[in-house]
């Protein structure tokens, strides 16, 4: 089986891929309408799933989207879509839309949930092993707590830098996320990680915990004069999980390699998702 999905569930039903369909008139389609969630397995084992779930809950919320499904609901449609599939190790794309409108705008009908499972994407070795660059650019996104299907800005941003593994939001000098991660600088001998304006990443919670057993870590704003003289930088998402960063702008971090620090963590996270792996929990 190839990297592209087989079969994926669509508002109560398992079907093949080719034969999916969303109509034209959900507001998904007029308006960019919707919400959705990604995670990935270990081991097969779908990682944080509760979490995500609950994130999935609390985006569609935000943005006041009916999303009538319990938490039991999903992870039991989560499980058999990639029960009805066979990769190794898959990604998983939750999707709640608008549903169809009365008028094209404003929501009327029922949501539409959509589980979608493909073959795990990994990123090159080469990034974890020498750094990869990232780029800033001044942006503020509304209601950044949601994981809204509107990705205009990210994408924006990431064709201003092709080069770069992802585009850094500033607001007002501060920096607070990239379009598709979380990140973490060390510092004067301490992690600090942005707390405000962002999307809590799943990712981003659990280095939090790894890094809460030796109480460096704060969680605060970080400007961007802090940023570009950081010791080391990560950033942390779901299909990146730690990627250390050696070169923001025109300019250099630390070495220009990963830090001691930043390896270090990513060896911690490794241990942590094959034990989670092993234990085969969700």
């Amino acid at each position: 089986m190839d990297s592209d999905m087989s079969v994926l569930y669509i508002n109560g039903e398992f079907v093949d891929a080719d034969s999916a369909s969303v109509p034209a008139r959900d507001l998904a389609i007029l308006r960019g309408f919707g919400v959705f969630d990604y995670l990935r397995t270990y081991g097969g084992v779908p990682f944080q799933l509760g979490a995500h779930l609950r994130r999935l809950q609390r985006s569609a919320a935000l943005i006041e989207l009916a999303c009538p499904w319990d938490l039991e609901t999903l992870g039991e449609i989560v499980l058999e879509t990639l029960r009805r599939n066979s990769f190794v190790e898959a990604g998983i794309r939750l999707v709640v839309t608008g549903g169809d409108s009365p008028n094209s705008f404003m929501p009327g009908g029922d949501s539409r949930l959509l589980v979608m499972a493909t073959a795990l994407q990994y990123m090159p070795a080469a990034v974890y092993q020498r750094g990869a660059g990232v780029a800033t650019v001044e942006q503020h996104r509304h209601l950044p707590e949601a994981k809204t299907i509107n990705y205009i800005p990210g994408i924006m941003a990431q064709r201003r830098a092709p080069d770069a593994i992802d585009a850094i939001y500033c607001v007002d000098g501060l920096v607070v996320e990239g379009t598709r991660s979380n990140i973490f600088i060390f510092k004067d001998d301490r992690w600090i990680t942005p707390d405000a304006g962002l999307l809590p990443g799943i990712t981003r919670a659990e280095v939090i915990k790894l890094l809460g057993r030796d109480g460096r870590l704060e969680l605060r704003a970080i400007t961007l004069d802090e940023f570009y003289s950081s010791d080391e930088i990560i950033l942390t998402s779901t299909t990146k999980e730690i990627v250390p960063i050696v070169q923001v702008d025109d300019v250099t971090i630390g070495a220009g390699a990963p830090g001691e620090n930043s390896r270090r963590l990513m060896r911690q996270w490794r241990e942590m998702t094959d034990a989670y792996a092993l234990a085969g929990r969700v």
